[in-house]
């Protein structure tokens, strides 16, 4: 049950990117050759922290960087109002961008890690990029002295010095931490002077909830550096078990910090990944022995003890206590007397007034849990751990979009059959089977209502963007030339309608599928309450709708990308622990596991798809742009290959999971996932059209549009000196008014090429 709800805590925090990186690649090309260093800095920038998979264009862009910063600096050293000083740091991030086009030339197959650096340098200066920064460093600082007091703890205290430089260290990381959290905090500050100088009726809504939000974080800021002093002087003065206490401590206050800047569904996915990890150290608590291996009962680190996992817990509810405020007063907020009523506001209302009765399911059941631990019961405050998770799922739902709901909903439908299966009732009692699939069944049965809305929304969106678009569009033939006989561009009213009805045709498909997807549940639930009627069948039938409705919105190469950004995360959570003790590697353990688990059902139906696609492809002539049967069938190969080194991955960290009596190496398992990676990216530059064609194609784009402004600027001169010269010429300039329609016509038919489209699944 609980891996269900962890499933959907992810599926939910991760929603589709809709990328244009390449736009951005090309306007900042062409902002450098017009000599806008700062455009050109600004759009490659962009295009850099938005490359993702893309290794060619995440070269381009940091060597075109490069360029950009050079140029500036050379421009900013001239003149009379010559600025050495910003010379010389645009100089040198030149330098740093040449360095990295250089490296991702060398090993750009680990474009992934880069990828995951360029999202935090996105926003660098940024208060809350450095607010993530310096929680970073502290998680830092806080692993490191867990892992100084298992040190120690494993020498039985023999030699109290032994970890002194260790700790020492660490103590000055903690120095430059609270250094940081210092000009974080004077950043706050100063936002609240620029915006404390407008007069307050004169500031903007956003500018005042603004003002509010920094306020509160300037409080937990203040919090955080008074608890990093006092875990600095723990660890100087090499107590590390009050250190490890202190770190965590100031690690909490920075993340509340952190919170105050984020909207509430973002603060209830980190307070889910927080109550996870928890629910995990409780487990090992719960123990008789500290991961069944090297500590005896009653050797549990100071962190596993009751009390303090207690005392974590009353953090987590005191967090989901902020956003249920935060929530309740939204919902009472009334809107100002002069505001047209807004549909979206409703709508958000309606979510929040639906999750509010599962948050407040997750603070009770937090506090019950909190309640339980206090009194040194960990093993039944599991129960009430859980409760709490799956009440954080159902609330984070709410605010799920289509995409997310379907995938949610064939999650669990596909764990329904599994459930129902012959399998699952070996390993299951009949009562805890019986359990999981009522919950699962109700669980999509609630969805069903939620997904019609969905598709409604999604028609009513699409109704707004055609109506937008006739009435910015030029009216038809514009440009294009008058008078009889001459041709006329197509009516963009009419292309408008026609994208409609074809967006209005697929939903209407989806709604079709959705519908009798419900129907499927319906007999389901029935087969399952009467307990005659075999419930296989109807359970079936629902994951194939829902898997054909899944096919309607994601793409392989969507899923394919994915997969990849997530498996490289596996791998660096792998790396990290890979040189720790036996007592920080076991609570990591379980989790990377279940994750490769994850990865290797992903990989599976990936394969699936391409061998289906490959299958279909070989009876069909082949579309332009698209992957042929050739490529579909090779990158199903190599997503095979990746689901075998997936397979390996996840049995080496599953052998050193169980491990009792031995450590177990787990480097086996980086090398299967760095190989599981490489296999993946090779699928995927077989799926995409290749990177000089896009990028051709991308100038092609970008030439033409240039073209068609100076062909507009010229017919218009045209059409002046055509009317000048109209009485003299009479039927002559009719004549070449239709010659040059005759030639624009035949160049956009030379010219006209469809863009790849990725297949659906």
């Amino acid at each position: 049950m609980i891996r269900i709800v962890i499933a959907c805590l992810f599926v939910i925090g991760c929603a589709g990117e809709h990328r244009e990186a390449r736009v951005a690649y090309n306007d900042g090309v062409a902002k450098l050759a017009a000599g806008d260093h700062e455009g050109a800095e600004k759009a490659l920038l962009d295009a850099r922290s938005r490359a993702g998979v893309d290794p060619e264009l995440r070269f381009r862009a940091a060597y075109d960087l490069g360029l950009a910063y050079a140029a500036h600096a050379e421009k900013v050293k001239a003149g009379k109002d010559a600025d050495p000083a910003k010379a010389l740091e645009l100089a040198r991030q030149s330098m740093s961008w040449f360095n990295d086009a250089l490296r991702l030339r060398k090993d750009d197959v680990r474009a992934r890690v880069q990828a995951l650096a360029d999202e935090l340098r996105r926003a660098e200066g940024k208060l809350e990029a450095r607010l993530d920064a310096v929680i970073g460093s502290q998680r830092d600082v806080l692993d490191g002295a867990r892992g100084a007091w298992f040190a120690i703890k494993k020498t039985t205290g023999a030699d109290p010095l032994a970890q002194q430089a260790a700790l020492v260290g660490l103590a000055d990381r903690e120095r430059g931490v609270v250094a940081e959290v210092g000009v974080i905090t004077d950043l706050a500050a100063d936002e609240i002077d620029q915006i404390a100088k407008k007069p307050e009726d004169k500031r903007e809504e956003d500018e005042k909830v603004r003002m509010l939000q920094l306020k509160a974080v300037d409080i937990y800021l203040a919090d955080a550096r008074q608890k990093i002093a006092n875990a600095r002087r723990k660890l100087q003065d090499l107590a590390a078990e009050d250190g490890v206490a202190k770190a965590e401590a100031a690690l909490a206050a920075l993340k509340r910090a952190r919170e105050q800047l984020l909207d509430p569904i973002q603060v209830l996915r980190g307070v889910a990944q927080d109550q996870l990890e928890l629910l995990r150290e409780t487990g090992l608590a719960s123990q008789d022995t500290a991961l069944g291996q090297t500590q005896k009962a009653g050797a549990l680190p100071a962190w596993l003890a009751p009390a303090a996992l207690a005392e974590r817990q009353g953090g987590l509810r005191d967090r989901v206590e902020e956003v249920r405020a935060r929530l309740s007063t939204a919902m009472v907020q009334p809107a100002a007397p002069d505001a047209k009523p807004d549909p979206q506001r409703a709508k958000l209302l309606d979510r929040v007034r639906l999750a509010l009765p599962s948050v407040n399911d997750a603070h009770g059941a937090m506090d019950r849990a909190r309640q339980t631990l206090g009194d040194g019961k960990p093993k039944p405050a599991i129960e009430h751990e859980e409760a709490a998770l799956v009440a954080l799922a159902k609330a984070i739902e709410q605010f799920s979009d289509l995409k997310q709901t379907i995938e949610l909903a064939y999650r669990d439908q596909d764990q329904l059959v599994k459930l129902l299966g012959p399998e699952a009732a070996k390993e299951l009692a009949p009562a805890e089977r019986a359990k999981q699939t009522r919950e699962g069944l109700a669980r999509n049965l609630g969805r069903m209502p939620r997904l019609k809305e969905l598709i409604a929304d999604e028609v009513a969106t699409l109704e707004q963007q055609a109506a937008q678009a006739a009435q910015q569009a030029p009216p038809p033939g514009a440009g294009s030339g008058a008078g009889s006989g001459s041709a006329q561009a197509p009516d963009p009213k009419e292309a408008a309608k026609q994208q409609l009805e074809q967006g209005k045709q697929r939903l209407a498909r989806a709604e079709e599928l959705r519908a009798q997807a419900a129907a499927a549940l319906d007999q389901l639930g029935k087969a399952v309450a009467a307990q005659k009627a075999d419930p296989m069948l109807p359970a079936k039938d629902g994951h194939a709708k829902l898997a054909e409705l899944r096919k309607m919105f994601f793409s392989v190469i969507e899923h394919l990308e994915q997969l990849i950004r997530d498996q490289g995360e596996t791998r660096d959570q792998t790396s990290a622990i890979a040189g720790q003790d036996d007592l920080q590697r076991g609570r990591k353990l379980p989790g990377l596991v279940t994750r490769e688990e994850d990865h290797g059902g992903m990989a599976k139906s990936i394969t699936e798809a391409l061998a289906a696609q490959a299958d279909a492809a070989g009876k069909q002539p082949p579309q332009q742009g698209a992957p042929d049967a050739k490529a579909l069938s090779a990158a199903a190969a190599e997503t095979r290959l990746a689901q075998n080194e997936i397979g390996g991955a996840r049995d080496t960290l599953a052998k050193a999971r169980d491990a009792t009596k031995s450590s177990e190496n787990i480097a086996p398992a980086v090398e299967s996932q760095g190989k599981a990676i490489e296999h993946l990216e090779n699928a995927l530059r077989l799926l995409q059209p290749p990177k000089q064609n896009k990028d051709q194609k991308d100038q092609k784009d970008q030439k033409d549009q240039k073209d068609q402004k100076d062909q507009k600027d010229q017919q218009q001169q045209q059409q002046q000196e055509q009317q000048q010269q109209q009485q003299q010429q009479g039927g002559a300039a009719q004549r070449a008014r239709d010659k040059d329609a005759e030639q624009q016509k035949k160049k956009r038919e030379q010219e006209q090429s469809s863009d790849p489209v990725e297949k659906d699944w």
